[in-house]
């Protein structure tokens, strides 16, 4: 297993890994490409590109020459010292194997290089699973909120960046 950054050449096997990992979501809670479009599961060709042109690095483990999970990590707008992780996704078939904890160690070392102090995370709060899964890697939740048009309510999560 190593972490790459990703090329554009290779953009499409990330999504394939971002359609998978969020299929999963879907199916439990309700997601559809009618009432939640800007979900990952629902990503056309281009989303991969748009995510990164708005300043987000994209990086992914990669197993065997296969890339079985990826994420996004980049500042916020309004705060310098808080990045974002964002679409954090592993192949289903690929699950349980280090690989979604190795994404938020490389999101938070990019983060924490960058000079950023705090790392956040937005998920379905609902996933009480994956709640308790980054609350495990350290993770504190910060709110939860519930947004017109979302059939979800969502959770924002912080990790406290330790300083270098």
């Amino acid at each position: 297993m190593s972490i790459i950054d990703v090329t554009p050449d290779r953009y499409a096997e990330c999504l394939e890994v971002l359609r998978a990992g969020f299929a999963t979501e879907v199916a439990d809670f309700g997601i559809t490409r009618e009432n939640t479009p800007a979900n990952p599961a629902f990503w056309e060709d281009s989303a991969v590109a748009a995510v990164v042109g708005r300043g987000f690095e994209l990086f992914a483990v990669e197993h065997h020459g296969q890339i079985v999970g990826c994420a996004f990590v980049g500042p916020s707008k309004s705060n310098p010292d808080v990045w974002s992780l964002r679409h954090l996704a592993v192949d289903p078939t690929t699950r349980h194997a280090g690989h979604g904890a190795a994404l938020v160690a490389e999101g938070a070392r990019r983060a924490r290089a960058a000079g950023a102090e705090v790392l956040t995370i937005g998920i379905v709060a609902e996933n009480t699973r994956l709640s308790d899964w980054y609350r495990r890697l350290g993770f504190e939740s910060i709110d939860k909120n519930a947004y017109p048009g979302l059939v979800f309510t969502v959770e924002r999560m912080r990790l406290t960046l330790p300083s270098i």
